[in-house]
């Protein structure tokens, strides 16, 4: 190494020495204090008051809830453990509306049209869409 190299290697690493530890404390200091994120599923509402029927069948547990002055119903899923069919579909059969799509493990509202809610019985049906297969039919007598 010539002497002009080893005075350009020393100035270097100087200067490393001192740029090094200043850009840390400036990348920490630029750190936002909350961190700005969009939630992936929007919010949903909240359980209806009255629980008319709950129903159990594998992972999942389903309840029919109605409000107290018996104008909106709603259809509560609960997914215990995560599901083969990352796919599935619900929908209430006979009137063939789809309401709504399940995720992952968690809570899922959907609520009932009128017509939907008083038809007897209310048979909830899983689907896989993609497969063309019916997972399971989910039956509530409406008393």
């Amino acid at each position: 190494m010539t002497p002009n190299l080893r005075n350009i290697h020393r100035y270097t690493w100087f200067s490393l020495a001192i740029l090094l530890p200043l850009g840390w404390l400036a990348a920490i200091w630029v750190i936002p204090e909350t961190v700005w994120q969009t939630p992936i599923r929007a919010d949903q509402a909240g359980p209806l008051a009255v629980l008319l029927q709950s129903r159990q069948s594998g992972n999942f547990v389903v309840n029919l809830r109605q409000d107290s002055a018996e104008t909106r119903w709603q259809i509560e899923i609960f997914i215990k453990e995560p599901l083969t069919s990352p796919n599935t579909t619900v929908g209430v059969t006979g009137r063939q509306s789809i309401l709504g799509s399940l995720g992952t493990r968690g809570i899922y509202r959907f609520d009932l049209d009128s017509q939907s809610a008083r038809s007897k019985p209310l048979l909830l049906q899983f689907e896989d869409k993609i497969q063309g297969r019916t997972l399971r039919t989910i039956h509530f007598n409406n008393e």
